[in-house]
């Protein structure tokens, strides 16, 4: 069976790249500390909410109409299918996070209501049950296919590793020598790795990142949602997940490659959060601010991000701004239709 020395791996990853990692994530946690005072905050928080739902759920392939979305998350109509249930689910959970984080310890009891509120209501029988076979971490090929990455803890390993795990968490947490963002990524990958459930592992991972975040005082996912930017980079989410799960059965695994990888999209949500505020906070017009968003970035940008980024603009603005610039050719359209990109001249 796999033996677990949470705090050793912590110690071993003071490297160069993970400390410079820890020092500007602190940083840009300095400058967005005001977030919840800013203008129209809730509605940042809306859209990082919806965002945090959807990707993390496709992420797991559980994909809704996209027409559905806003009528479910707003619950303003009821789920009808079984991925619809899981997606308000998931929502259910993140209520339930922000109601409890601060006095809510990380327990085993705790990690199973999590998994039991993404299908309690459509089947509750399977919601919070340990797996009762073994499961594998698969990636799905281009030919449909799929290629197994890792095969996870047997089902009669679950609980006595999964205890161990969440004991030696809790003892690093009181230790000062044990930073506690590196804590809850190697913590997130070993969860992964036991695979506790017969399905929705990854999503209840991403619930328990949230989680710990907030309860360690890390906001960020509030106000930009980190699983947006984990499906953005999903090929690197995978391969740091493949490397450093390598040799995890036999203890021998190195956590570097994923406590990296997470650290790297905390940071990265940091970073937009801190531009998100900035450019709202601009005195220019609707206009300028469109005009900056979109020659600030470095691909075409969707009328959606675009939205996402001037939060506190509304979107009957941001249209009649982008016509406007496109008649006065200070900007491009690269495609058309729904999906429309704009570009920089």
């Amino acid at each position: 069976m796999k033996m677990f020395d949470l705090k050793g791996a912590l110690l071993s990853l003071n490297t160069p790249n993970i400390v410079s990692l820890l020092n500007s994530i602190e940083f840009y946690k300095g400058k967005t500390a005001g977030v919840a005072k800013a203008k129209k905050a809730d509605r940042l928080a809306e859209i990082a909410r919806f965002s945090e739902v959807m990707s993390s759920n496709e992420i797991g392939n559980v994909y809704i109409q996209e027409e559905r979305e806003k009528a479910l998350l707003s619950r303003a109509s009821a789920p009808q299918t079984l991925q619809e249930h899981m997606v308000l689910g998931y929502l259910n959970a993140l209520d339930l996070i922000g109601e409890v984080y601060k006095f809510q310890t990380l327990d085993r009891s705790f990690i199973t209501t999590l998994h039991y509120y993404i299908y309690k209501d459509y089947n509750p029988e399977f919601g919070g049950k340990f797996k009762d076979s073994q499961n594998y971490i698969q990636e799905a090929m281009p030919d449909g296919s799929f290629r197994t990455i890792f095969v996870s803890a047997p089902p009669e390993e679950v609980v006595p590793l999964l205890d161990n795990l969440l004991y030696q968490f809790n003892e690093c947490a009181k230790d000062e020598e044990c930073n506690k963002l590196v804590l809850i990524a190697a913590t997130m990958l070993d969860f992964m790795c036991i695979h506790p459930y017969n399905h929705g592992n990854g999503r209840v991972s991403r619930l328990l990142l949230h989680f710990l975040l907030k309860k360690f005082g890390y906001d960020v996912d509030d106000y930009f949602a980190i699983p947006y930017l984990m499906k953005q980079h999903l090929g690197e989410y995978i391969d740091a997940f493949e490397a450093s799960s390598d040799g995890w059965n036999e203890s021998e695994n190195n956590y570097e490659a994923f406590v990296s990888f997470v650290l790297k999209r905390i940071l990265e949500a940091y970073r937009k959060l801190d531009y998100i505020l900035e450019i709202n906070a601009l005195e220019d017009s609707c206009e300028e601010k469109v005009l900056r968003v979109i020659n600030d970035s470095a691909t075409p940008i969707g009328k959606t991000m675009v939205l996402r980024i001037l939060y506190a603009i509304s979107k009957s603005t941001i249209e009649k701004a982008l016509a406007k610039l496109l008649r006065e050719g200070r900007i491009q359209i690269i495609t058309k239709g729904r999906y429309s990109k704009y570009f920089r001249v």
